[in-house]
């Protein structure tokens, strides 16, 4: 019986295990998308940001020079938002991490109750066996 337990427990554990770095790839993916589309959100304001600089100085118009302001306080918040997204990326990967470790140790303690349990009745079969044989 040892065996299909070790073998239903085993496959528990990968399943779970699994699902865990399914779900956090899921949630990780996400965020990825958003700080990548913040980073070129940022790669747009700069290229933007450039060519106000070259018509105020091709121009001369001052409404060229306002906007630097405006944009340059864009690319803050967006770099901001791009930190505390990295933030959540790293607290998504470190929360499943722990997860799969807690999955392991609740696994590699099970194991260890069902091997207990396995040597116990192999202990008690050994004694079993012994009886009958003891001829007194």
């Amino acid at each position: 019986m040892g065996f299909l337990d070790k073998t239903i427990e085993k496959t528990k554990a990968t399943t779970k295990s699994m699902s865990s770095k399914f779900n956090e790839g899921k949630d990780a993916n996400k965020i990825e998308s958003q700080i990548k589309a913040e980073k070129q959100k940022v790669r747009d304001l700069y290229e933007t940001i450039g060519k106000e600089y070259y018509r105020w100085t091709y121009d001369g118009d001052e409404s060229h020079k306002e906007c630097f302001d405006s944009l340059v306080s864009q690319i803050n918040q967006s770099r901001k938002t791009i930190e505390d997204l990295e933030a959540q990326l790293d607290e998504i990967r470190n929360k499943g991490k722990e997860e799969r470790d807690n999955i392991k140790a609740e696994h590699d303690a099970k194991m260890e109750e069902i091997e207990a349990a396995d040597a116990e009745a192999k202990a008690e079969k050994e004694r079993i066996k012994k009886e009958k044989d003891d001829t007194f």
